[in-house]
């Protein structure tokens, strides 16, 4: 975190960032940057790689062509992340 959600939605706007992955915000706190960067033409989804909405449980943007590689390597980071806890238990 650059220090806001909204920042930091805008700085992958602008260009200044490739991507930005939140995994825990309020709407509030992504709702301004969410239209920003969608203006710009970023894609913003959520964790499962649906749109970004005020119900989303994660805020995931980048091109178009970068976020969906990029919800698949935390789709299967989750998937490690599972499986060890498991085997830890």
């Amino acid at each position: 975190m650059f220090g806001s959600a909204a920042i930091d939605l805008a700085w992958v706007a602008d260009g200044k960032i490739d991507a930005n992955i939140m995994l825990s915000n309020n709407p509030w706190d992504t709702a301004a940057g969410v239209v920003i960067a969608r203006e710009a033409g970023a894609a913003v989804v959520d964790i499962d790689g649906s749109p970004h909405t005020m119900s989303a449980h994660a805020a995931i943007a980048a091109s178009p062509k970068l976020v969906a590689d990029l919800v698949e390597l935390i789709a299967e980071a989750r998937k490690v992340a599972r499986y060890s806890q498991r085997t830890a238990e």
